[in-house]
């Protein structure tokens, strides 16, 4: 069972999604899927294919946003995009219909620990 979103939280939810991924340099999906599920805004399911379409339309917008700034790509960008787009494919598939929604958490919370000790230890 979801529930509906406060207009006011989801709005703020929003600037703190905007800000947090470019204070951190981390992609905002690994913020927006914890918010929705402690939220209680989202099924896992769903929030594995709404944190999919913002991480693929938040990747979109950099991309664009590189594209404009130095008006090339790395020779290597589309061999990186369709291993992308297939990895997105493979992945879909076997989280949709393959494993079991308890694997699908911990799957997430190892992804999200990957990502909590990147922001710990990277050096820049």
């Amino acid at each position: 069972m979801t529930a509906k979103p406060n207009l006011l939280a989801a709005l703020a939810s929003g600037a703190v999604l905007g800000f947090l991924p470019g204070l951190t340099g981390v992609g905002g999906g690994i913020f927006l899927s914890p918010l929705l599920l402690f939220m209680g805004w989202a099924t896992f399911k769903q929030t594995a294919g709404t944190s999919s379409a913002f991480i693929l339309l938040n990747s979109a917008a950099g991309l664009l946003g590189h594209v404009s700034s130095v008006q090339s790509l790395p020779p290597a960008a589309f061999v990186w995009a369709l291993a992308a787009v297939l990895g997105g494919i493979v992945g879909s598939e076997i989280g949709l219909r393959r494993l079991a929604e308890v694997a699908l958490r911990r799957l997430l919370a190892l992804v999200l620990v990957i990502a909590g000790l990147k922001l710990i230890w990277a050096r820049r």
